[in-house]
């Protein structure tokens, strides 16, 4: 407002001439007067629309001094500009004046150039303090509004916080628990006074540690990682996904992390197809092989395991993960003689969305899901040059860029290769690169074929049954009788273990929850047995250059399965009836084998 607009003054005198006097000049200057003949009728008559006060001292009742300091004391006009009008000049009134809370003095009888002057001073302060006021104010609600909006958010927060089913967790620099809420303090299996405040290595172990520690360092310098880890929470093992992101300030610094861990155990143990336990293997062979093994698993070197297909390499891979200090995060195994060379990049490294074709969304590879685990490498000398590269870059740099991305990723895993190829072979004829063959060729494990172990058939063949049985819902009493087994260590298995897994389950089908003997095994002193081709509704088997056994066992089963069903008119129950097999079992070879009624 600016000081030509009218402003409002409060006139207080006992003096009607001087009142009338006083109104008149104010009138002249264009300010309305509002009039009051003592103290008391000035304080009624005070309020917020008063812009100043022109106050008589000498007046009876209540002197000016004592209006003064009501003025000042009132909550709503405590800031309203006072003059006082006196004919007192004395230093010791003057000072009793600005004690009360005067702001200036005029002498009587007033002059109107000094009352115009003293009171623009006073009103120009009284504008920029109303100003200010008004900012004030206007602050003190957006405060007001935002503290409440915070206050809600952060009631909504805590709510989720508290109840939230994944665990939730924000640690510091130093990488101390800050917060902790109830999931994660049930994953932990320790009440909050034990956490808070603490690190890893005080509530999970040094191992363990050791490796999140790795991963939250890399958060800190502005990564944000998802892993897997598995430790035992009251006796039991609990495995955790979790994503942790750095927490940023204003000014982009990092200031800690916060992390959200879901529990997996469940979906874990529902897909998770455990390794066997090889101790007990009673012969030399495998012995000097796990010896090996558990060797290189104390250490983090590059492994490449050599064998022939299907001897198991996968599985000692896995056993090798098992007793590494790794076992507590997640084991990934891919065939890379099964991977189409379009997608075999992504399948390992990931691609960003939009990187080709059909690739909407974000995808990460196998080596960030392996983060803090093992990756097997199966059939490695299938990989194409292009690949080759990459991988032999990631093995020196512990880092690489997705498909389609720029932004360079570091992950913590350990990669074991595996081959039934002699890379030496493929090295010279220019199939692999010799520079990646030295890089992989750190130490080198042969798992020895089945016919040169033959003394743990035994317990592989039990082994395979109790997984064979849960998987097909076979009575878990079936048997294999002395001459049948007789029979399966007289074969040369040229398939090794995984030939033996196909002829067990074969063998299942035909024995129908009965013991398993040589008949249902097809087997018989190292050859199969053949079926008089002019039998009617027989099977024949054609041992052609080309045809594994693996091929004619399931070309046998889909024929056993389909002439069930020919014959029981499409009827699944009837079928595995003739079949001497349960209805589940009809139901998941039909479903296996591609077979439909």
């Amino acid at each position: 407002m600016g000081m030509n607009s009218s402003k409002r003054i409060l006139v207080v005198d006992d003096e009607p001439y001087n009142l009338a006097l006083l109104e008149a000049m104010l009138e002249s200057l264009g300010h309305a007067a509002e009039l009051a003949t003592d103290g008391i009728q000035a304080l009624e008559r005070l309020g917020p629309d008063i812009d100043l006060v022109l106050l008589d001292v000498m007046m009876p009742g209540i002197d000016g001094f004592e209006v003064a300091r009501r003025i000042r004391g009132h909550p709503a006009c405590g800031h309203i500009p006072i003059i006082m009008v006196t004919a007192l000049n004395s230093r010791e009134d003057r000072l009793k004046a600005v004690e009360a809370g005067a702001n200036d003095f005029i002498s009587k009888p007033i002059d109107q150039v000094e009352l115009r002057v003293r009171m623009a001073s006073l009103l120009k302060f009284k504008e920029a303090q109303d100003m200010v006021l008004r900012h004030q104010a206007e602050l003190e609600s957006t405060v007001e509004k935002r503290t409440r909006a915070l206050r809600e958010s952060e009631e909504r927060f805590r709510a989720v916080f508290e109840t939230a089913q994944d665990g939730i967790f924000v640690k510091d620099r130093y990488l101390r628990y800050t917060h902790v809420n109830p999931a994660m303090l049930r994953f932990v299996g320790k009440p909050a006074e034990e956490v808070v405040g603490k690190t890893d290595e005080d509530i999970l172990g040094p191992q363990l540690a050791h490796t999140i520690r790795d991963v939250e360092r890399r958060v800190l310098g502005g990564q944000t990682i998802e892993t897997e880890h598995t430790w035992r929470s009251n006796q039991e093992p609990v495995t955790l996904a979790c994503v942790r992101v750095p927490l940023m300030a204003q000014n982009g610094s990092v200031t800690g992390i916060c992390g959200i861990a879901r529990d997996i155990t469940e979906r874990k143990e529902l897909f998770h197809d455990p390794a066997p336990k090889p101790d007990e293997f009673p012969s030399a062979a495998m012995r000097h092989t796990l010896e090996r093994v558990r060797l290189a698993a104390q250490t983090d070197s590059l492994i490449l395991f050599l064998g022939e297909s299907g001897v198991g390499k996968d599985y000692m891979a896995r056993y090798l993960h098992d007793h590494s200090r790794r076992a507590s995060g997640p084991f990934f195994s891919i065939n890379c003689a099964a991977l189409a060379p379009e997608l075999a990049e992504s399948e390992l490294f990931g691609h960003e969305a939009g990187a080709f074709t059909g690739s909407r969304g974000r995808k990460r590879g196998l080596l960030e899901l392996a983060e803090g685990g093992t990756l097997l490498l199966n059939e490695i000398g299938e990989l194409s040059p292009r690949l080759q590269a990459k991988l032999l870059t990631f093995l020196d740099s512990q880092s690489f860029t997705r498909v389609g991305g720029e932004k360079s990723i570091t992950v913590n895993a350990r990669l074991v290769a595996a081959t039934n190829r002699d890379l030496e072979e493929e090295v010279e004829r220019g199939g692999f690169r010799k520079d990646l063959y030295y890089r992989l060729n750190v130490f080198s494990i042969t798992v020895p074929p089945l016919r040169e172990r033959t003394e743990d058939l035994p317990l592989l063949v039990r082994d395979l049954l109790t997984n064979l049985v849960t998987k097909m819902g076979a009575p878990k009493t079936v048997s294999v009788t002395p001459e049948a087994m007789r029979v399966l260590r007289d074969y040369p298995w040229p398939g090794n273990v995984r030939e033996l897994r196909n002829a067990l389950e074969r063998a299942l089908i035909l024995a129908g929850g009965s013991s398993i003997n040589s008949s249902h095994l097809g087997m018989h002193s190292g050859t199969l047995e053949r079926v008089d081709p002019q039998e009617e509704d027989a099977f024949v088997i054609r041992m052609s250059a080309i045809e594994s056994m693996t091929e004619v066992l399931e070309e046998a089963k889909r024929w056993l399965v389909s002439k069930g069903l020919v014959i029981s008119g499409g009827s699944v129950k009837e079928a595995a009836s003739r079949l001497g097999i349960t209805r589940d079992q009809m139901k998941y070879l039909m479903k296996s084998l591609g077979v439909r009624r």
